[in-house]
């Protein structure tokens, strides 16, 4: 699992949870090192089986690091997490990076609903 959140305080939140149940979260806080996570997984033949991105990361931007990942490898589980509501993302970005509604959470957000929509 890659998690990649630029806000360091949910980062640690989302490791820690997802710690408690014996998974082992590799973190990132910058679109650029997602990048590089994603295409060293994926050149070492070792892909995660899920990676979550927020919106909001920067260098580049968590839409375009979903883009990214999906033109690499298009069957990649992807989860979004955001501020900004559904309806105010660019519904061009998501249909080119193939993110549905299920696939987004919006903050504020139980961690248990992040767990049940990695599980799906």
């Amino acid at each position: 699992m890659l998690i990649a959140e630029p806000e360091n305080d949910l980062l640690f939140l989302f490791k820690t949870y997802f710690s408690s149940l014996g998974m082992n979260p590799e973190t990132v806080n910058t679109g650029h090192d997602a990048l590089d996570c994603f295409l060293e997984s994926k050149d070492r033949k070792r892909p995660y089986d899920i990676i979550v991105v927020d919106t909001h990361l920067f260098n580049p931007s968590g839409l375009d690091v979903a883009k990214r990942i999906r033109s690499e490898k298009p069957d990649q589980k992807l989860v979004l997490v955001t501020t900004t509501p559904k309806e105010n993302l660019p519904a061009e970005c998501l249909k080119t990076a193939q993110i549905n509604d299920k696939n987004i959470l919006t903050m504020p957000f139980k961690l248990s609903r992040l767990e049940e929509v990695l599980k799906n």
